[in-house]
């Protein structure tokens, strides 16, 4: 005897059905800064960034600098306030921030991980001979 799977006897919804409640999927869409390109998603980015703790926000602000020269240059030269802001960063942050003295993103980052994670080790990596 055959019997047909119950699922093969549902009928197929239209795709415009099931897309039109659906949650736009996570776009980091701030490069170029401080626009983007007007991606659909960026809302849902930027509420997952800001409902992190300040410590993840600021880690996503160094990871961007790492990508982009722009956000580097604000970050590390200008430690400029809007960027700072835009991450959603505390006056007291900022104010800590501002007086790390650094010239590159590798010195930055270094002096936030040794006040925020003094147990942390650096190990150098060896020049390949």
């Amino acid at each position: 005897m055959k019997t047909k799977h119950a699922l093969l006897q549902t009928p197929i919804r239209s795709t415009s059905v099931v897309t039109s409640h659906r949650t736009p999927s996570p776009v980091m869409d701030i490069l170029p800064w401080p626009t983007g390109y007007g991606l659909t998603g960026r809302e849902v980015w930027w509420n997952y960034v800001l409902s992190q703790d300040e410590q993840e926000r600021l880690d996503n602000l160094l990871g961007l600098a790492l990508l982009d020269k722009k956000i580097c240059t604000l970050l590390v030269e200008k430690r400029d306030p809007a960027l700072l802001t835009t991450f959603g960063l505390s006056e007291k942050t900022q104010t800590w921030l501002k007086g790390i003295e650094a010239t590159n993103l590798r010195d930055l980052s270094r002096a936030i991980v040794a006040t925020t994670n003094p147990s942390f080790s650096y190990t150098e990596a060896k020049e390949a001979a």
